[in-house]
């Protein structure tokens, strides 16, 4: 039961610390012009940090995939690794894809928010 305990207690820890670690890079990462480019390497930071994968092929214990890809990688060779690189890579392409529509979405409303600014300077011009 104890294992259980510290298994609990190593994910809050580790999602507290990616917690922190994401908004530090959130911010550091805000671009004014390049808001596909901001939103994609958001997504992708984010996919790799926060995808679980199990630990064990026959265990239903889950870690963070990056850090399962790696020991795989280290223990049991590359061939072992792509266990957890399938997810990953899954969870970094739809998070790309989130991040190109909602760039779109931005873009959009930016446009639409430029057009009424120029449309409510043009008629206080005119009074």
């Amino acid at each position: 039961m104890d294992s259980i305990g510290n298994y609990w207690f190593f994910w809050t820890l580790y999602l507290g610390a990616a917690v922190i670690i994401t908004g530090i890079f959130w911010r550091v990462t805000r671009f004014e012009r390049a808001i596909w480019a901001s939103y994609s390497i958001r997504a992708v930071a984010i996919a790799v940090v926060f995808t679980p994968w199990y630990s064990n092929s026959q265990d239903s214990v889950m870690a963070p995939a990056l850090m399962v890809a790696a020991l795989d990688a280290m223990t049991g060779g590359i061939e072992s690794a792509f266990r957890s690189f399938v997810p990953l890579v899954l969870a970094v392409l739809l998070a790309l894809l989130l991040a190109t529509a909602m760039s779109f979405f931005k873009k959009k409303m930016n446009k639409r928010l430029l057009n009424n600014k120029v449309i409510a300077e043009s008629s206080n011009v005119a009074k």
